[in-house]
């Protein structure tokens, strides 16, 4: 199978980083398997080569050094030789990060005597290479890697003794140009000169090479034009790569070939079509790689000379059709790849290939099958058609493929499978039709394909199952009917998938179950189901026949989760003795029969929240002696009886959640329990009974949130084990020294809304091991000095929402190694910074929500690894000259809801908080952002959010200070204009969003400048009129213009958008659009056209949009339904893909899976009598009932001839017309 596209990509551009790495690794791997054979080392001692570790190998040694100078290389080489004498042979030396001051690599590194097989110097400095570098390598050196550097050119001069070398990397340099000669003297057999900026190659740059070279690498380089003459005197190439250039087409003059090249790689290059017999030149081609250019046209000859090739990839290209003869010439194919393309039929192209195995037509916009699709192709074995618009299949459409193991046919709009379909794929293994819209499936349709072991049929419009259509699939492993609209099941319907491990049926509309499987009745007394796991959630099953899952005695997991059930009875998982899962989630269960899961005696994680269970009695899990999770949150259970847990030995996890037990008593949780999590969060637990936890020696989490818990309860929790207590939203007021003794373990405590007024300044003095703490939402309006003189390891501390006047100093100066401190939501007016020296691990400052109007102590506080402060809704209308001056590492600061003038530029200046890269000043009142002009700069400063602001004027000085913006926010102001050059000097600028403003005009100037920019948001001001984007936003991705009142778009005003992906026009005024509007945006796939004023959708202007859109929406618009609609119509029928039909996106299990627009809100406002109708529902004449041929006239009649004449409305989706006739006394013999 091929690889994804993607793939292939990132395996081109990381194959030359990896392929040195790979080898040292199989390096390693055999020199270990050498040691452990216990051969002896041919490595001098260690001391002896300091910084080059050295390995055995086979037949030499391996060296690796890394940041190694000149006198390091000179070094160790000369100790090898001394060491193991001259006749020493080094396979592979590996010099990794050269030292940063060679540039020039000097000869004498290498002493004479050296024997060098392979040679790696990556990731230097290196501009050049010494004329006698590698001089005494000459006789030894085979291999040469001089990768990741700066050489600017070909060392040719230190080259040409190397006779021996017969391969050469040069991958990631410099290199511009290949002169004439640069390889002269050496019999290279493997060339790679990948990534680098290669845009001339002389003619004779490879002199040479002719009989020697077999693998030339040019990837990754800036070739505009094929190197015919440089590449046509190889006589021995046989692999050519010249992906990721920029060549648009091929020579061909008639004499120059590659005669021997076997495999050419021209991806990611800017080909646009492809030409009559355009690989002549290389006739005995087997591999072809095209993907990623930018093809519309390929020429019905254009591999006509490529009868040897058996792989081609044109995949990720722009094609609509291909001729019935494309592949004629090419009878030895076996692998054709064409996803990502823009084909709509496939009739015959693909017929009478006998030797194809794979076919790869993924994500195009195929409408059918043909009867003559794959004709004649009897070794197809792979077929991928996921993600066509194919409405129709042909019966006879894989007649001939005996020998096909895998179709898919996933995300189509196939309604029915033709009962003869399968007919002749006896080999058929795996199936895929799911995301269509298939509401039956008849009796036979699989009887043909009994090898069949993967069947998909998810996501369609399936009502029933009936006995029999799965029946002769006596090898199926996999059955995906989920997300249909199944109401019933046939008794049997399952009976003979003997080999079925996986059945999936969730998220359909069964209400009973019946005995599908029938193995208690199979006519076999051995019989046994082989299945693995059951899906049958997200039903509305409120019965289950207690046959039902008899026999299933390999189920390991099954699904019964929201459903209708409401009670459990014995003899339904009677069989089920193996389960290790079991998901009762959201059902309506109130009872449990006594043992209905004795048998499971494998059960590990049972899921029964959201039920209606009351009791749980000693009885309920009897057996369960492997469980290991139990989940009874939100059921109402209000008792739990006394030991009904015992027997659960191995429970690890129990949730209680939600649910009304009152009371916790001692006999409730046995000693010995291996419970780690229990959570009995809102149960309206009032009292605990002393011993309750006694004996939970794993215990670790514990929430007991939202009860009705007082501080009594806290003293019962002797627990030393417990780590983390959430007890939040209980009344804790009376809390007390002595509350927490029992908690000598503790790390993590919650406390949130427990009524706190006051703590003791003893109340943790048995919770040393304390690291996270939160007190938010009590009462407290200070904390005693010494309150956490004993937690050292205390990390976070959260006291938002209370009633602090002053950040309590005197308690967290203790607390040194705290690293996050929150209190928002207090009162505190003043802050003194210098009272919190001592916290030298402050990371996160939160004061937001408080009602602070000064701060100070900035000099004398040294928090250096503070990274962010939130300051947002205060009352501060000023900062410190020296805010945060001994803090470098401030990053983030969020000054939002203040009283701000304008942007406090001395306190947040690079000079005073070198790091900020974050500012946030949206909704203070700000005029203007800073003086002008700006005496104060913002080096760093990567994202601005001025939003909310009295802004209306943006100057042309505004952001001269912020030289490295990426994102700038200047929403929801009321900025009425921008002024000439205001965003000039922000080239880096990647996001700008200046929507929900009143701008009527951004005149084309305003954005010149930005370079980078990938996103414009001008969403929800008032501009009329587009003048042409400028040049400058060659890199922009995303334009909203949604919500304005533009009215027009012209011809050129997207023109120089080269790079936009997404466009938003919703919204608008618009009513007409030029037919060329967005002709120049070539990697457009997102256009938003809705809730405009447009009667008729400009058709002409989506045409050149056709191969690359892939979401188009244009539903409220006042749609007039008439003849002038029909082409329309008949387009947005061929391309529902893009404009609705199959919700790519749904997740929620509905049956109908369609967009908003095929869903009802494309509509026909005109004529009156089809307002409201869906435009794509109507049948064109119910909108236009006049012929085609309005008028036909007989004029000139002879004995032998007639001359017809006729008029034509206007229809340019008409490409010809043929005459028909016949004679008066036979009018069933038609002639054309």
């Amino acid at each position: 199978m091929m690889l994804d596209s993607s793939q292939r990509i990132l395996r081109v551009c990381e194959n030359g980083w990896k392929t040195w790495r790979i080898f040292f690794t199989i390096f390693f791997m055999f020199i270990n398997i050498l040691q452990m054979h216990g051969q002896t080392s041919d490595c001098p001692p260690s001391e002896t080569i300091p910084g080059c570790p050295c390995y055995n190998f086979e037949d030499g040694i391996f060296l690796e050094c890394a940041g190694a100078t000149e006198n390091t290389l000179k070094t160790t080489m000369q100790n090898v030789l001394n060491e193991r004498g001259s006749s020493t042979i080094v396979q592979s030396l590996s010099i990794y990060e050269l030292d940063k001051a060679i540039d020039v690599l000097m000869d004498g590194c290498f002493p004479p005597g050296s024997q060098i097989r392979h040679l790696q110097i990556s990731h230097s400095y290196l501009r050049d290479i010494n004329e006698n570098a590698f001089l005494n390598l000459k006789e030894s050196l085979e291999s040469l890697a001089l990768v990741s550097s700066r050489l600017t050119q070909v060392p040719q001069k230190s080259l040409a003794e190397l006779h021996k070398l017969a391969a050469l990397d040069l991958e990631t340099n410099l290199i511009e140009d290949l002169p004439s000669y640069c390889f002269w003297g050496l019999k290279l057999m493997k060339l790679s000169l990948k990534g680098n900026q290669i845009s001339k190659i002389s003619e004779h740059t490879f002199a040479g090479l002719e009989s020697s070279l077999s693998d030339l690498d040019l990837a990754e380089n800036k070739i505009k034009i094929f190197p015919m003459t440089a590449l046509r005197r190889l006589e021995s190439l046989a692999s050519l790569r010249l992906a990721w250039n920029e060549i648009s087409e091929l020579p061909n003059d008639g004499y120059s070939t590659l005669g021997g090249l076997l495999i050419l790689d021209l991806s990611s290059n800017n080909f646009n079509e492809l030409t009559e017999d355009c690989f002549k030149p290389s006739p005995i081609l087997h591999t072809l790689s095209l993907y990623y250019n930018s093809i519309e046209t390929v020429h019905k000859d254009a591999f006509i000379s490529l009868t040897e090739l058996e792989s081609i990839d044109l995949s990720h290209n722009k094609i609509v059709f291909l001729d019935v003869t494309t592949f004629k010439s090419n009878a030895r194919l076996r692998t054709i790849e064409l996803s990502h393309n823009h084909i709509h039929y496939i009739g015959g192209v693909f017929a009478r290939l006998g030797e194809l195995r794979e076919l790869y037509l993924a994500e195009n916009n195929i409408l059918e099958i043909p009867a003559d699709a794959f004709a004649g192709s009897i070794n197809l074995a792979v077929i991928y058609l996921q993600q066509n618009a194919i409405r129709r299949i042909d019966g006879r459409g894989l007649t001939s493929l005996n020998q096909l193991t895998q179709l898919h046919l996933s995300n189509n709009y196939i309604e029915t499978v033709p009962m003869e379909f399968l007919e002749y794929c006896a080999n058929l293994s795996s199936l895929s039709l799911d995301g269509n819209k298939i509401y039956e499936l008849g009796a036979g349709t699989f009887s043909k394909v009994n090898q069949l072991r993967e069947l998909r049929l998810q996501n369609n419009r399936i009502t029933q199952v009936n006995r029999g259509v799965f029946s002769q699939l006596p090898e199926l492993l996999e059955l995906h009917l989920q997300n249909n609209a199944i109401t019933c099941m046939d008794t049997g319907a399952l009976k003979t998938l003997n080999s079925l491990q996986h059945v999936n049926l969730q998220g359909n509309q069964l209400t009973m179950l019946g005995d599908v499987f029938q193995l208690s009745s199979s006519e076999s007394s051995s019989a046994t189901s082989s299945l693995v796991s059951i899906q049958l959630d997200s039903n509305g099953l409120a019965t289950l026949h207690n046959d039902s899952l008899r026999g299933q005695a390999s189920v390991r997991i099954m699904w019964l989760g929201h459903n209708k059930l409401t009670r459990l009875q014995a003899p339904l998982f009677r069989d089920l003795l193996l389960v290790e899962r079991l998901y009762l989630t959201n059902n309506s269960i109130s009872h449990i029969e006594d043992a209905a899961f004795q048998p499971m005696q494998a059960l590990k994680f049972l899921e029964l929240s959201m039920n209606r269970l009351i009791r749980i009695s000693t009885r309920t899990f009897s057996e369960l002696h492997e469980l290991e999770e139990l989940y009874l949150q939100d059921n109402g259970l209000r008792h739990l009886d006394p030991y009904s847990l015992t027997v659960l030995k191995r429970l690890r996890v129990l949730d209680l959640a939600n649910n009304n037990l009152t009371i916790l008593r001692e006999n409730m949780f046995q000693q010995q329990l291996p419970i780690k999590i229990l959570n009995l969060r809102n149960c309206s637990i009032k009292t605990v009974e002393k011993n309750t936890f006694r004996g939970l020696y794993n215990l670790q989490n514990l929430d007991i949130e939202s009860n009705q818990l007082t501080a009594n309860a806290l003293a019962t929790l002797v627990i030393p084990s417990l780590q983390t207590l959430s007890a939040s939203n209980n009344n804790f007021s009376q809390l007390n020294k002595q509350s927490l003794n029992g908690l000598t373990g503790l790390q993590e405590l919650i406390l949130d809304n427990v009524q706190l007024a006051q703590l003791s300044d003893a109340i943790f003095s048995h919770n040393k091991n304390l690291t996270k703490l939160h007190l938010n939402r009590n009462h407290l309006r200070n904390l005693p000095p010494d309150i956490f003189e004993n937690l050292s390891t205390l990390r976070e501390l959260r006291l938002n929402n209370n009633r602090f006047e002053n950040i309590p100093y005197a308690a967290i100066v203790h607390t040194m190694n705290l690293e996050i401190l929150s209190l928002s939501n207090n009162s505190i007016m003043t802050v003194d910074i210098a009272r919190m020296n001592n916290l030298k691990h402050l990371r996160d400052m939160d004061l937001s929500n408080n009602r602070i109007e000064s701060m100070s102590g900035f000099a004398m506080a040294n928090l250096s690894r503070l990274l962010s402060v939130d300051l947002s809704h205060n009352n501060l209308n000023a900062l410190p000259a020296n805010f945060f001056a001994q803090s470098p590492m401030l990053r983030r600061v969020d000054l939002s809801a203040n009283r701000f003038g304008q942007i406090p530029a001395v306190a947040l200046s690079g000079q005073n908080l070198p790091g900020l890269t974050w500012l946030n000043l949206t909704r203070n009142p700000l005029h203007r952002i800073h003086e002008l002009p700006a005496e104060s700069t913002y080096p760093l400063l990567q994202e601005i959010h001025i939003s909310g602001t009295n802004l209306s004027i943006v100057t042309s000085q505004e952001f001269e200070a912020f030289p490295a913006l990426l994102h700038l926010y200047l929403v929801q102001n009321s900025i009425q204009r921008v002024s000439p050059g205001a965003f000039r000097n922000l080239s880096n600028l990647l996001t700008l969003h200046l929507g929900m403003n009143s701008l009527e005009l951004l005149p084309k100037e305003r954005l010149q400048g930005m370079e980078h920019l990938r996103i414009l948001n001008l969403t929800h001001n008032r501009l009329k009129e587009l003048e042409e984007f400028p040049a400058d936003l060659k890199s922009l991705q995303i334009l909203d213009l949604s919500y304005n009142q533009i009215g027009m778009v012209g011809k050129v005003t997207f023109k120089n958008l080269v790079s936009l992906v997404e466009l938003n026009l919703y919204g608008n005024w618009i009513n007409a659009i030029s037919s060329e509007a967005f002709r120049p945006l070539k990697k457009l796939r997102l256009l938003d056209l809705s809730r405009n004023y447009l009667e008729n959708l400009p058709l002409s202007a989506f045409r050149p949009l056709e191969t690359q859109i892939r979401s188009l929406r244009a539903e409220e618009n006042p749609l007039h339904c008439s003849c002038e609609s029909q082409e329309l119509w008949e387009w947005l029928r061929d391309h529902q893909k893009v404009v609705g039909g199959v919700d790519r996106s749904r997740s929620n299990g509905g049956i109908d899976g369609v967009s908003d627009v095929e869903g009802g809100l494309l509509r026909c406002e005109q004529p009156p009598e089809l307002r409201g109708l869906v435009f794509l529902d109507l049948d064109p004449h119910t909108f236009c009932n006049a012929e085609l041929v309005l008028k036909v006239a007989i004029q000139d009649i002879q004995p032998f001839s007639v001359l017809v004449s006729w008029q034509s409305r206007n229809h340019s989706g008409i490409h010809g017309y043929q005459v028909a006739y016949h004679a008066l006394d036979n009018v069933n013999e038609v002639s054309i």
